[in-house]
């Protein structure tokens, strides 16, 4: 599995991916915010994915990350693993990579589900196994479920 840039060719591909998550992270497809935040971060190039079998563009992706780099301040803001390809180390090689463009020192944040949520403690664990600790609470999601940031700094 490699971690590759996105490009534009990728979108139709992040939106399937992102119509899957959409009950656990609320409306995304069709969000002009959801639409804009990545193709300002495919512009910028911190938009990251895993695509199937290490394809070209437009492929269907294993998963995506958004990554805001404005150092000392790194910022996950958005993750996402394809149901079929969770607990392969999709996620964990994402978040990885993101971390490996963090330069020192800093603090890198995300913002992830509450612990009152079941089905995000997996989201929850992987950024615990990288270092992250729980912080504040923060607003709830657009499904109405419980949010909670997470930060790490790195020395």
């Amino acid at each position: 599995m490699l971690v590759q840039i996105a490009t534009d060719a990728d979108i139709p591909a992040w939106l399937a991916l992102a119509a899957e998550v959409e009950h656990m992270f609320g409306p995304m497809v069709n969000s002009s915010d959801f639409l804009n935040a990545l193709s300002n971060n495919i512009k910028r190039g911190s938009a990251f994915c895993v695509r199937a079998g290490d394809t070209s563009p437009g492929e269907p992706l294993l998963g995506g990350l958004l990554f805001s780099a404005k150092p000392p301040q790194y910022r996950i803001g958005w993750l996402a693993v394809a149901e079929g390809c969770r607990r392969q180390g999709v996620g964990s090689l994402l978040v990885a990579h993101a971390l490996s463009l963090v330069e020192p020192p800093a603090e890198v944040t995300v913002t992830t589900f509450g612990e009152d949520n079941p089905a995000g403690h997996p989201a929850r664990r992987l950024y615990e196994r990288f270092g992250f600790e729980p912080a504040e609470l923060a607003s709830n999601g657009p499904e109405d479920g419980t949010r909670q940031l997470f930060r790490m700094s790195v020395v």
